[in-house]
């Protein structure tokens, strides 16, 4: 659903000052949200913020917040595979071993980066 409403709706308005807030919020499910709002949205994603909301919760512990990162930078890496792999590369030592694998398993099974 919110994936929908950020599609459809005023982006720089209204959907992306919402979602920062999101990120910040104590509430573990809210902060899942905001990583996820944008997956599916292919080349509509705003790699920009993806990216920022990943650096901002990788180094939380909490398992569904890392598998959440990897999620989003998998279904990313189906359209823009070349800023997730440089992405991938760049916080490799930050992002948890979770995250880092959930992010890169189709871009390796495609051979566009080593495990």
């Amino acid at each position: 659903m919110v994936g929908r409403v950020a599609l459809d709706d005023d982006w720089e308005g209204r959907v992306e000052p919402l979602l920062r807030q999101w990120i910040q919020d104590d509430n573990r499910w809210i902060r899942r949200t905001a990583i996820l709002a944008q997956l599916k949205h292919k080349t509509r994603t705003h790699a920009d913020v993806l990216f920022d909301f990943c650096e901002q919760r990788m180094h939380e512990k909490e398992f569904f917040i890392r598998k959440a990162i990897g999620w989003a930078l998998r279904e990313y890496g189906k359209t823009n595979p070349k800023a997730v792999i440089a992405f991938l590369q760049k916080h490799k030592k930050e992002l948890s071993p979770l995250s880092y694998k959930e992010g890169s398993r189709i871009l390796v099974k495609l051979g566009k980066m080593k495990a």
